[in-house]
């Protein structure tokens, strides 16, 4: 007895205080295991019970998620209180103790984001499939990387603070420098996530479109996948183009998907006509444009342009209502029929005129309509 009295009246050059103050700080910490032992039996289990009632797998999730962070908090904090009994100790002692537990406590938060960020990122995914923009849909997966990284740095950055005695706005000054460092060296994978960005906002194009950059110099082929990098475009000889998304942003897009007609422009060159005959083919094929229901009514025209030595130019200009490939080939055919049978009413020679067809047509695009056909 006389043993433990004087062990509880000693005083511990370490921390400079009584035993009975080491002795309560020890009961103090043992207690704190045992509550931390309960909270996990009884009211984590509870939780888990009521949460696997639900129909939504997101509360499980979470609760699994702030479980061990929880759990450590409970003993950090029952060793601050442990701490905190020790009463006056040496400056020195109490500033290290304290940094320690304030970069106890940082971690803990970093860990609770880190652990959270992929549930983050599925919940942030889910909420962008419901919405009409894709650009959310491509960058929901990517928020939980980023929430990953900010956890990262936060530690980095206590940790820094603590043990090199850096200040916060020395540290960020650090960073920033870093920063621009490796923006000049990532300049253009920065630009082309801009470029991104530029696509989606901008509605230049979707997956599916049949686009046209620098009037088909670079590209004239369909949208395949829009990437955060890059674009791939399905060529129509079925080959794959990867674009980088900067070019596209800072180049003349043509997206001729977006058309609601499409375009025929034909010159007839006819030989040998006379003027009255030529304001029959004019009326007639006007009549024709005019009574075919497939031809877009907002516009058409047909005129007798020019003349070239002994040919007349007849310049026949309409829009079809469809924009499917090959129902607008099948509009083009019955029109060209009717014109054909005109001729030959009004007289006009077959090897006396030539048809040059001076439309915008899809390399290729035939083929691939009647292949998708069969």
């Amino acid at each position: 007895m006389n043993e433990i009295m004087e062990f509880l009246n000693k005083s511990f050059g370490i921390f400079g205080v009584t035993g009975t103050r080491v002795a309560l700080a020890a009961l103090i910490i043992l207690v704190t295991f045992l509550f931390k032992r309960i909270f996990s039996i009884l009211v984590l289990r509870h939780l888990k019970r009521i949460t696997s009632k639900t129909d939504t797998h997101l509360d499980d999730a979470l609760l699994d998620i702030l479980n061990p962070p929880l759990s450590y908090l409970i003993l950090l904090g029952g060793f601050y209180v442990a701490t905190l009994v020790f009463g006056e100790i040496s400056e020195r002692m109490s500033e290290t103790l304290d940094n320690f537990f304030h970069l106890g406590f940082v971690i803990l938060i970093c860990w609770l984001l880190y652990r959270s960020a992929d549930v983050f990122s599925e919940f942030l995914q889910k909420m962008a499939r419901r919405t009409e923009t894709e650009l959310d849909n491509l960058l929901a997966p990517y928020i939980g990387k980023v929430v990953k990284v900010i956890a990262i740095v936060m530690v980095f950055i206590k940790t820094a603070e603590i043990f090199l005695g850096m200040s916060v706005g020395a540290l960020f000054g650090l960073l920033g420098g870093m920063g621009l460092t490796l923006g000049l060296v990532f300049k253009d994978i920065i630009a082309n996530w801009f470029g991104c960005a530029v696509i989606y906002t901008d509605n230049l194009f979707r997956e599916g479109d049949w686009v046209q950059l620098n009037d088909g110099k670079i590209i004239d082929a369909d949208v395949e996948e829009i990437g955060l990098r890059s674009t791939k475009f399905r060529n129509f000889d079925k080959t794959v183009s990867i674009v980088p998304n900067a070019t596209l942003a800072s180049g003349v897009i043509k997206n001729w998907s977006r058309m609601y007609k499409r375009r025929v422009k034909i010159n007839f060159r006819i030989d040998g006509i006379t003027s009255e005959k030529l304001e029959a083919v004019l009326a007639g094929i006007r009549n024709i444009l005019a009574s075919d229901e497939g031809v877009h009514q907002e516009f058409h025209m047909v005129n007798f342009r020019q003349v070239e030595g002994n040919a007349r130019i007849i310049r026949l200009y309409y829009f079809t209502k469809t924009i499917n490939w090959k129902e607008h080939e099948q509009l083009r055919e019955n029109v060209n029929l009717k014109v054909l049978r005109l001729f030959e009413k009004e007289g006009v020679d077959k090897l006396a005129y030539t048809i040059v067809d001076l439309s915008d047509d899809r390399p290729g695009e035939f083929k691939q309509s009647s292949e998708e056909e069969a």
